[in-house]
């Protein structure tokens, strides 16, 4: 009887981020033993080019890989297998040792197999290499992303926007000073269909309370009498003339929407809308754990969405709002009590203080803002003297997502 052998289990593959960096560590160490062997300089690409007679973009790659202070961000320089294969057969014809060429061939060898067994292909790669960066790099990634996202979803969708903006007012009811009312101002600056045939959600408005959707109507007013039924425009701030828009009322949320229409610059209109939400909510917490919640619902692709938050003196439980951005790709709500942590969505732009008043609020995505920040005051009666504003920014921002400003409520 003859023993079959037994094979020995197969070593599990290392985690991501530990194989990536030693591949990245040995390519670098590798093709920097190899130049100075030949006595070349890596912080001189250039000088590079001229004396192994390289491509430019080639030296400039391997001094960013050799020099970057963070292996990861080498990451994106790293030139493809033709490449390196090239710039190796240089410095070989150039003087440098076999040995050490053929090291940086297998580290080189090495760090493709981490691409193959990790990510599939150097674009996926850079994507996942992106939540191992510094912050300040991070950023640069999600925001290159995002850019590329927004391309892609004008052209699926048919729609795109300049910007898109909201103005959020906190004050204290004038009866009911334990409740807060809300002014909330929005829109779409510089909007344009792509397609002719397109029907689009412009905005919605959500109404939910700690349980969840919340199908009674709060106590809200439109800030501009001229469209006291309907969609609540801010018509001197609207182009003109302004577009036909369809009113549809839900159990707990009520949409607007544009109709197909003409496409392209010639059919491009900004389209603001306001009003005040009476009592909106409580201004106290009744234990500990409880929050006030201002939400941006982003549905359209836009290249930038601006959002300030004016905060009455009296709140000062809300002058430092946490900024968090969760996706709506399930189609889910985003109540208090929807399960919110699976679609957190990275965000590396943080809230500025812009100190008291409207005086710093004026924008040049809308020339008239300043106005429209005025009018909201002038109507409500309140000094903006009394009012801190916060903002924050973010460069084509993701769809559909909503941006919440979140601040504990004080428990009383």
């Amino acid at each position: 009887m003859h023993n079959k052998a037994v094979p020995s289990p197969e070593t599990p593959p290392r985690q991501f981020p530990e194989h990536l960096l030693t591949a990245l560590q040995q390519l670098r160490a590798a093709i920097l033993e190899t130049l100075l062997a030949v006595d070349a300089e890596p912080a001189k690409p250039q000088e590079l080019a001229r004396r192994f007679d390289l491509n430019k973009n080639l030296t400039w790659k391997i001094s960013k890989v050799v020099g970057a202070a963070d292996p990861y961000e080498a990451v994106p320089h790293i030139p493809g297998a033709a490449g390196l294969r090239i710039f190796l057969r240089a410095l070989q014809n150039g003087g440098a040792p076999a040995a050490l060429v053929e090291e940086a061939s297998r580290a080189a060898r090495e760090f493709d197999r981490v691409v193959k067994v990790h990510t599939g292909d150097r674009d996926t790669l850079d994507i996942m290499v992106g939540g191992l960066l510094p912050a300040a790099q991070q950023h640069e990634q999600i925001a290159q992303s995002r850019k590329l996202a927004y391309r892609g979803n004008s052209g699926t969708l048919g729609v795109r926007a300049k910007a898109q903006l909201m103005l959020a007012v906190l004050a204290p009811n004038e009866a009911d000073p334990d409740r807060a009312d809300l002014v909330q101002v929005g829109g779409l600056v510089g909007l344009r269909r792509l397609r002719p045939d397109v029907r689009w959600l412009l905005f919605r408005r959500e109404r939910w309370d700690d349980d969840g959707p919340h199908p009674a109507r709060d106590e809200v007013e439109p800030l501009d009498p001229a469209f006291s039924s309907g969609v609540p425009l801010l018509g001197d701030f609207c182009s003109k003339p302004i577009p036909d828009i369809d009113f549809v009322a839900g159990a707990s949320e009520d949409q607007y929407e544009l109709p197909p229409g003409p496409v392209g610059n010639t059919a491009a209109f900004t389209c603001i809308y306001g009003q005040v939400s009476r009592r909106v909510g409580d201004a106290f917490a009744r234990s500990e754990g409880e929050y006030s919640e201002i939400g941006c619902n982003v549905i359209t692709p836009a290249e930038r969405l601006g959002v300030d938050l004016l905060v009455h003196r009296s709140y000062e439980w809300a002058m430092e709002p946490e900024l968090v951005m969760y996706s709506r790709l399930d189609g889910g709500a985003i109540h208090p009590t929807a399960r919110r942590d699976r679609n957190v969505l990275p965000v590396t732009e943080r809230v500025n203080d812009l100190g008291w008043g409207i005086t710093a609020l004026a924008t040049p995505i809308l020339p008239t803002y300043g106005t429209l920040a005025r009018m909201v005051f002038d109507r409500m009666g309140w000094d903006p003297e009394e009012f801190r504003a916060l903002r924050f920014s973010m460069a084509y921002p993701p769809i559909p997502a909503v941006a919440l400003l979140r601040s504990a409520l004080p428990v009383r």
